[in-house]
C-alpha cells in the first residue's frame, strides 16, 4: 500500500496562530531617550505588556557595535515582540553611545566598553525611575562585558 497525499484530509489547527520568525504580538511600545551622566542622549524602546502587571524587566545590552551589534539585533527585537504578551515581561532596548539603528543614532562614539558603563547606568536608572520590577541585565557578546 502506498500513501496518496491527494487523498489525505488535512485538518486546520484550532486556537491561536503559531508564532513565526516575524510574529509581533500586542504590546505598548514607547520610543525612549536615556540621558547619561556625561551628557549623551541614547535612543531606545520600551515594550510593556498591553495590560496586566509587569512580572520582570529585561534591560538588554547589544553585541559589539563595531561589528553590527545594535538594539535591533534579532534576539532582542524578537524578545520585545513577544515577551510582553507571552510572559508580562518588559523589554528595554537601547543603542549604546555612537550606535546606529532604524530607531536612530545615540550620541557619542564607541569607547571600547569604558564609557558605555554610563550607558548601562542610564538604562538602569530609567528602569528604576519608571518603577519597572525585577530588573535583569541581559548581555549578548559585547553586552555581556557591559553587564559584568
Amino acid at each position: 500500500m502506498t500513501f496518496d497525499p491527494a487523498s489525505y484530509e488535512f485538518s486546520q489547527p484550532t486556537g491561536p496562530a503559531p508564532i513565526r520568525a516575524s510574529t509581533v504580538l500586542p504590546a505598548r511600545r514607547e520610543n525612549i531617550e536615556l540621558r547619561t551622566e556625561d551628557g549623551h542622549t541614547l535612543v531606545g524602546e520600551l515594550a510593556l505588556p498591553e495590560s496586566g502587571q509587569v512580572t520582570a524587566t529585561l534591560i538588554t545590552l547589544h553585541p559589539l557595535p563595531t561589528h553590527g551589534g545594535f538594539m535591533d539585533s534579532h534576539v532582542y527585537r524578537k524578545a520585545s515582540y513577544r515577551l510582553p504578551a507571552l510572559a508580562g515581561v518588559a523589554v528595554l532596548r537601547f543603542n549604546t553611545r555612537g550606535t546606529e539603528s532604524p530607531r536612530g543614532t545615540s550620541a557619542g562614539s564607541f569607547e571600547e566598553g569604558i564609557g558605555e558603563r554610563q550607558d548601562v547606568e542610564a538604562a538602569v536608572r530609567f528602569a528604576v525611575e519608571r518603577q519597572l520590577p525585577n530588573r535583569w541585565l541581559v548581555g549578548w557578546s559585547f553586552g555581556t562585558e557591559l553587564a559584568l
